[in-house]
């Protein structure tokens, strides 16, 4: 099962890295939980489909590399080298800034039956929002 399951976020991965956000939205289950969701996102599965929309419109180019994997049973972990994007749209109520980032992060998603039902994870929200000027570094 471990196996199908990494499959299933590869494909995830994979929506997410193309910008396609039906397959994407295809493999999350209608009772998703997201436990570590940004500020003012909407909880279950629209909120997480809400989330990548709002990343690839702000981030055109948002490009999600994967350095390792883990997957036991139910869960897999992504321990992703990088996380990057120029920000070419508004974010999060900021105005396009023009400037890019690049951000280490950790992620775990919990999978049933070809579904993703829940997610934690872990970024680095403090440096990315320093290399887009949304604050000082």
């Amino acid at each position: 099962m471990s196996e199908q399951n990494r499959l299933v976020f590869e494909k995830f991965m994979a929506a997410l890295n193309g910008k396609d956000m039906r397959a994407m939205e295809s493999l999350i289950d209608d009772d998703f939980v997201d436990n570590d969701a940004m500020p003012g996102i909407l909880p279950g599965k629209a909120g997480m489909v809400g989330m990548m929309q709002m990343f690839v419109t702000a981030f055109p180019d948002l490009n999600i590399v994967v350095d390792q994997w883990i997957s036991e049973s139910d869960l897999v972990v992504a321990i992703m080298t990088t996380s990057s994007g120029t920000q070419s749209g508004e974010f999060m109520g900021m105005p396009p800034s023009g400037k890019s980032f690049s951000v280490r992060e950790i992620h775990v998603f919990k999978i049933v039956n070809g579904k993703i039902i829940e997610h934690w994870g872990v970024g680095n929200a403090m440096s990315m929002m320093q290399q887009l000027g949304a604050i000082p570094e």
